[in-house]
């Protein structure tokens, strides 16, 4: 679709130049697609340190589970995808949740997958951190609103 054309007035009429704005999504260059039939990812081992789990996800029509897997990729009692709590937002700064857990602190410094099962959304990131709020203690680039610093250490707080 091309945009309506537009007249220019002023000193920038004969200029040739353009003036434009772009607002990228936090942590959003690439993302985990899903359409109507359901995707899946699963990582590598990974090992963490923190108890609250968070996703960077677009789907307020969707569906997102995570599970959780030990080494030999066998779920986790109590982070079963079907404890999940199911995730249906567009959000930077969603917070994980199992119905039954309290949270990730008993798997913390132990070697897991997380299996990311999306259906009509986008998943952008995730991770894990100590602090409740969703803090992730990694660079924002540029900073922005209600960010103290070039790292993330407000979490929610920003908001």
């Amino acid at each position: 679709m091309r945009a309506p054309e537009a007249s220019l007035r002023g000193p920038r009429a004969d200029a040739g130049g353009s003036t434009g704005v772009a607002f990228l999504r936090r942590d959003g260059f690439a993302s985990m697609d899903a359409g109507p039939r359901r995707g899946a990812l699963r990582t590598r081992l990974v090992t963490f340190q923190g108890r609250h789990a968070f996703v960077n996800v677009d789907n307020p029509a969707g569906d997102l589970r995570v599970e959780v897997l030990d080494e030999r990729s066998r779920p986790i009692p109590g982070f079963e995808r079907d404890k999940c709590v199911p995730i249906s937002i567009d959000s930077t700064l969603q917070p994980v949740r199992w119905r039954g857990a309290e949270d990730l602190s008993g798997l913390s410094g132990r070697p897991v997958r997380l299996w990311f099962h999306l259906e009509n959304g986008r998943l952008y990131a995730f991770w894990v951190t100590s602090d409740r709020e969703g803090a992730s203690h990694g660079y924002v680039a540029g900073g922005g609103p209600g960010f103290t610093s070039d790292r993330d250490t407000v979490g929610g707080h920003a908001l």
